[in-house]
């Protein structure tokens, strides 16, 4: 199974880093989890954030978080478009659900009359 991550929104910060203090590189990323696999495609709920400084190349962690970054952060999570979790199924799983439904049918008249087949 192949994971993948949507970014839903991703914006610059403009608030000091608490690291190396600068005042621009600061990203907050939105993003959520995608897996795909060759039946089906799963899409979670759950969304994971994410602020990294492009400056000194470090992830901030919620406990660095200042009052400022917290309230931008609140401010942008209420903006995100959630998508709900799903499920959808590919092209091979059909094919293969099509198969053995055949299969399923063809044993349920074999048993119920055997003489439909000539044997």
């Amino acid at each position: 199974m192949k994971t993948e991550y949507i970014t839903l929104k991703e914006t610059t910060l403009t608030n000091n880093c608490p690291e190396c203090y600068s005042t621009d590189g600061m990203v907050l990323s939105f993003k959520q989890q995608m897996t795909t696999s060759k039946f089906l495609i799963k899409t979670k709920s759950n969304v994971v954030e994410n602020i990294f400084c492009t400056k000194c190349e470090n992830e901030i962690f919620p406990g660095q978080w200042t009052l400022d970054i917290e309230r931008v952060y609140n401010y942008h999570k209420k903006t995100i478009p959630r998508k709900k979790g799903s499920i959808q199924f590919t092209k091979p799983f059909y094919f293969v659900t099509f198969i053995l439904l055949a299969i399923l049918i063809a044993i349920g008249v074999y048993l119920f009359d055997p003489t439909i087949f000539g044997l």
